[in-house]
């Protein structure tokens, strides 16, 4: 019985033993640009990156990702999903259209 309940307990601990940290993070592009400018994920994690503009004074109404040459438009107020998972580690660049605006999100 002792057995059992071991082995049981190491099965519930192993699905609680995922990835720790967000899956997903917000970004607001603001007046100041992307903010955060920097934002951090753990390897093996649901990588999604939420970017809402939130001015209409911006140059960045779009994000160009230098690695992937994807670009996403980021109309005023409305969230834009991207999801980045099964990325490799390391450090993704993306800027507005302008590239006067900057942003990373690192994988580690």
């Amino acid at each position: 019985m002792r057995r059992l309940l071991a082995v049981a307990a190491l099965v519930l601990l192993a699905g609680c033993g995922g990835s720790s940290g967000p899956s997903e993070v917000n970004v607001s592009v603001t007046d100041n640009g992307f903010e955060p400018k920097n934002v951090t994920f753990r390897k093996g994690q649901t990588t999604v990156l939420v970017i809402t503009r939130k001015s209409n004074t911006t140059c960045a109404t779009e994000a160009i990702f230098t690695e992937t040459g994807r670009k996403y438009d980021l109309p005023l107020n409305t969230p834009v999903r991207i999801d980045l998972s099964g990325a490799s580690p390391g450090t993704i660049h993306y800027a507005c259209g302008m590239d006067m605006e900057h942003g990373t999100v690192t994988i580690e």
